[in-house]
């Protein structure tokens, strides 16, 4: 068969090719003219064959996913099972209150001594007095003005939202151990957070306080 050197076709290859640009040129001036090329439309079973192809391909997807991603769980429940160990216990009721009330009691800091207390009065009554006696009448003034705003903008709103959230607690309780072990809880706060010390202060905090056993709740001068 000749070799066409221009344009490194052969014979066939360069009529099909100018077969197909005259076939682009009518199809141009034809949708030019206004006029649809015409439709060919595919059998029955050609179209019926198409969508079972495409719907065994959407399942064959579908199934490699689902395969992939159990696969990918089932990794991450073995490094879990590797890392985490033996599985622990699970704790009955009393030994979880007893663990929490050990974790309560490990962070409370312990009471200080007489010899202490005695030993930090006398120092801060000591500072106090020499800030006192070098104190000017603005530095004064200046001083219980930033003490009252501090109090109406940090301290009271958030002793009122403690108040708030005790009296919640106590509310949402349904039995009187529930409502036993909410006292017993903020009682221990109040040891550790002076602004929950300041909220047992409050009428209604302080009555159901000592309905349940902590009457040492005394209203500040």
């Amino acid at each position: 068969m000749a070799y066409t050197k221009r344009t490194g076709m052969t014979e066939e290859e360069l009529r099909e090719h100018k077969r197909a640009l005259q076939q682009k040129s009518y199809r141009k001036r034809q949708e030019a003219a206004g006029k649809a090329p015409r439709k060919t439309y595919a059998t029955e079973a050609d179209r019926k064959a198409a969508a079972a192809a495409a719907q065994r391909r959407y399942y064959n997807y579908k199934k490699h996913d689902e395969e992939w991603r159990d696969n990918l769980n089932a990794c991450y429940r073995e490094r879990y099972r590797e890392k985490a160990g033996p599985a622990k216990p699970r704790l009955t009721e009393e030994e979880r209150r007893a663990r929490q009330k050990a974790y309560r009691e490990s962070y409370v800091r312990p009471e200080p001594t007489p010899a202490q207390r005695a030993k930090w009065s006398e120092r801060a009554r000591a500072r106090w007095a020499e800030y006192y006696a070098n104190e000017t009448q603005e530095q004064r003034e200046a001083r219980l003005a930033a003490k009252a705003f501090y109090r109406e903008t940090e301290v009271q709103p958030k002793v009122r939202e403690i108040v708030a959230h005790i009296k919640y607690d106590f509310a949402k309780a349904t039995t009187e151990t529930m409502r036993q072990d909410v006292a017993d809880e903020w009682a221990d706060t109040g040891l550790t957070c002076w602004l929950t010390a300041k909220a047992m202060w409050y009428r209604g905090v302080s009555d159901l306080m000592e309905r349940y056993g902590y009457e040492t709740w005394e209203t500040p001068a």
